[in-house]
């Protein structure tokens, strides 16, 4: 990693129709557009690309599917991305971080996501690439479940992080609610991911993740995790975190953790340091970075968690042992 400014530059992309709508998402709670923030909506389906609400909008593979999308085809997507990922590129311009996001299962993010970060890779050496992904409702049917299978390998292999979140952990959750505010809901963990993401590079606090922790917990780990809570406590709104996880992922086998913590002024430093000390004791993990910051807008505090280096059986059994990637 090269040298960094004083304010890590940052780029959000959002690839096909899922990952348009956490950029809307993203833009309506003011992240994105911001300076050092840069995001940029990449999609093959002309009509949807308008209706998103960043600047930088990029149609792909117009000469491919002529702006139609791909219609779930994986192997369209792939030729789209191929077609203009150069324009992708220089839209980036030099971001120390980028977020590439997006829905596996349909045509668009699961053919294009994989080729996009390794152009990355190659051709802005420097910068960390993170994937923030979802994997399909069983429901949905095997041919979006075979096109997340078929493009999640490729993506943990391009990325230094891929955060994955299994909609059919979400649906026995929330199960019971009416669909439009499952599909929401499942949008809002997604610009959750990022904005938290965000914040552990942005913002201070008296207690700060240097630029250089949130490098080590991210880089060539593979798959990892987030989790947001609130609590009356720290303490229970770590273990929330945790419990909101939506990876069938073991914490006791993460390389690596940050925690980001929001609190009133009262916080004590005692209940300050309850979250990394039940990271650390209750999970094993040796490599815990943590952060505070004071929020007197909040009412309670609030925790999120990043784990690195995680392994999913769920994950391995769509694409086989993490170590061969």
């Amino acid at each position: 990693m090269s040298a960094v400014g004083i304010n890590p530059k940052i780029a959000i992309v959002g690839i096909g129709g899922c990952g348009c709508n956490t950029l809307n998402r993203l833009y309506e709670v003011g992240i994105v557009d911001e300076m050092n923030i840069a995001a940029i909506a990449v999609h093959t389906e002309l009509v949807h690309l308008r209706s998103v609400k960043v600047r930088n909008k990029i149609l792909i593979g117009e000469t491919v599917v002529k702006g139609h999308g791909c219609g779930g085809n994986i192997a369209l997507g792939e030729e789209a991305m191929k077609e203009d990922v150069s324009k992708v590129i220089t839209s980036l311009g030099t971001p120390d971080v980028v977020i590439v996001t997006g829905g596996l299962g349909g045509g668009t993010a699961s053919g294009g996501m994989s080729i996009l970060l390794d152009k990355i890779g190659n051709r802005i050496r420097n910068a960390l690439r993170i994937a923030v992904v979802t994997l399909p409702f069983s429901f949905e049917g095997m041919n979006r479940i075979e096109n997340a299978k078929l493009s999640l390998g490729s993506i943990i292999s391009a990325a230094d992080l891929t955060i994955v979140h299994l909609n059919d952990i979400l649906l026995k959750r929330i199960g019971t609610i009416p669909v439009q505010y499952a599909f929401k809901f499942m949008d809002t963990i997604l610009v959750n991911t990022i904005k938290g993401i965000v914040d552990i590079i942005t913002k201070g606090g008296i207690v700060s993740i240097s630029f250089s922790d949130f490098v080590s917990v991210v880089k060539d780990m593979k798959l990892g995790v987030v989790g947001h809570g609130v609590g009356t406590r720290i303490s229970e709104a770590c273990a929330n975190a945790v419990n909101n996880v939506l990876l069938d992922a073991d914490l006791k086998e993460a390389s690596a953790a940050l925690l980001y913590v929001e609190a009133p002024s009262k916080t004590t430093l005692e209940e300050a340091s309850e979250a990394p000390r039940m990271v650390t004791e209750k999970y094993g993990i040796t490599r815990v970075y943590w952060g505070f910051r004071i929020n007197d807008l909040l009412e309670r505090p609030r925790v999120m968690l990043l784990a690195s280096g995680v392994r999913s059986p769920t994950v391995e059994s769509l694409v086989g042992s993490l170590e061969l990637l």
